[in-house]
């Protein structure tokens, strides 16, 4: 009998090693879990320490190969067909037996012989230990890597929806935005991956809102509105100038804004800079009038009084004008400096007011864009105009929510 010690990290290696020097008809005789020193000595590591012999006289071989000889074992045993009882040539050694034992008996299934050889032999209720011990972590392994993957997925969904309030969007807007980019991409994993395709689900949803919406060939009469200090006159002579500069429309422009001191000198001084005419309409009773001064213009552009919103007296006195003049298009006119709620705001009070575009005005002076979507969705208007600096009339754009949102993923 040739008896050998085993030191190895699992039972498969064991057995590689254990068959490569000492065959297949070995039989393990002992298993059990030792500690060993590695790194000269500084570190423990766990291991198995197996004991295997090979050889006729060995106990446990001796006792298969006689239960094989025995008639008695019945799945050993085949009827001939002369009804003799013929034993099957023995195509399987001991160790074979007593892994397949072992096996059975680890499923619930296999003879009575194997299960009560299992209850009785040390070694197999080893491997059976070893197999129960290794199903419990693996389904550990698993619960844990399933706890982490929805981890991971719930700090990404919360990052994004945080970079987006932080971008002026509203919270349930974001939370919308970001399921949606979830659905449509559920394998992204990382922030920089997931921005982009953020950004892709936002114009998805917005569709045809998402291109630029610039004046309309046909328009006539286009009236601006919106609250103080954010650039209604400034970007009234940009587009002015665009459209003189283009040479194929003859260009008027209205103020009724005299409320603010030197309103009508800075509308004035555009005006003859540009040599086109300018029309004063002091209250509604005047602009009928200060539209028919302009009869012989295609395209009039209204500068109205930059006022407090928030006021209810405001947006009755907006409509009045609005019903008085009936333009062909509203543009609200916003500063991106503005803080996003008062932008949010000051949207939803002018919804009486019926505004088809919008302008956004100072995009030179700020980083964040979130609020431009937030708002077009909000109203169902496009993007008219982005103005980007006071040079009239080099900084005024037509872009799209696409180029906005570039800047997301680091672009201008």
């Amino acid at each position: 009998m040739i008896v050998r010690r085993y030191v190895v990290k699992d039972m498969p290696e064991a057995v590689v090693s254990i068959r490569k020097e000492l065959g297949k008809d070995a039989v393990i005789l002992s298993t059990k879990k030792i500690r060993v020193r590695k790194w000269l000595g500084l570190r423990w590591q766990t291991r198995i320490e197996v004991t295997a012999a090979a050889g006729s006289d060995v106990p446990l071989a001796q006792q298969v190969a006689a239960e094989r000889r025995s008639p008695s074992t019945g799945d050993l045993a085949e009827e001939s067909g002369d009804g003799t009882s013929e034993l099957r040539s023995p195509d399987s050694t001991a160790f074979a037996v007593s892994m397949r034992q072992a096996v059975a008996a680890y499923q619930g299934v296999g003879t009575k012989r194997e299960l009560r050889d299992v209850q009785t032999s040390p070694d197999l209720s080893m491997v059976l230990q070893e197999l129960a011990t290794l199903k419990g972590l693996l389904a550990e392994r698993r619960e844990q890597e399933s706890m982490a993957t929805g981890a991971r997925e719930r700090t990404l969904e919360a990052s994004l929806q945080s970079y987006l309030e932080q971008e002026g969007i509203e919270r349930t807007q974001a939370e919308r935005w970001v399921q949606a980019m979830r659905k449509a991409h559920p394998d992204a994993d990382s922030f920089a991956e997931a921005v982009p395709l953020l950004a892709s689900a936002i114009i998805s949803e917005l569709a045809n809102l998402s291109q630029p919406c610039p004046i309309r060939k046909e328009s006539r009469t286009v009236a601006f509105i919106g609250p103080t200090g954010v650039g209604k006159t400034t970007t009234i002579a940009k587009i002015a100038a665009l459209h003189v500069l283009a040479g194929q429309r003859r260009v008027g422009l209205l103020t009724t804004d005299t409320f603010r001191i030197a309103a009508v000198q800075q509308l004035q001084t555009y005006a003859e800079i540009l040599n086109v005419p300018l029309a004063v309409a002091d209250g509604e009773d005047e602009l009928l009038t200060a539209l028919a001064e302009l009869a012989a213009c295609d395209l009039i552009l209204i500068d109205t009084a930059g006022r407090n919103f928030r006021k209810q007296g405001t947006i009755e006195s907006t409509q009045r004008l609005l019903r008085t003049m009936e333009p062909d298009e509203a543009m609200l006119v916003l500063s991106l400096t503005s803080k996003a709620s008062d932008c949010r705001r000051i949207a939803e009070l002018c919804k009486p007011l019926a505004v088809n575009k919008l302008v956004f005005t100072k995009l030179d002076e700020t980083q964040s864009v979130g609020v431009i979507p937030s708002l077009v969705a909000m109203l169902g208007a496009p993007v008219a105009y982005v103005t980007t600096g006071q040079n009239v009339p080099d900084d005024i754009d037509i872009v799209s929510i696409e180029q906005l949102l570039a800047r997301w993923q680091g672009g201008e």
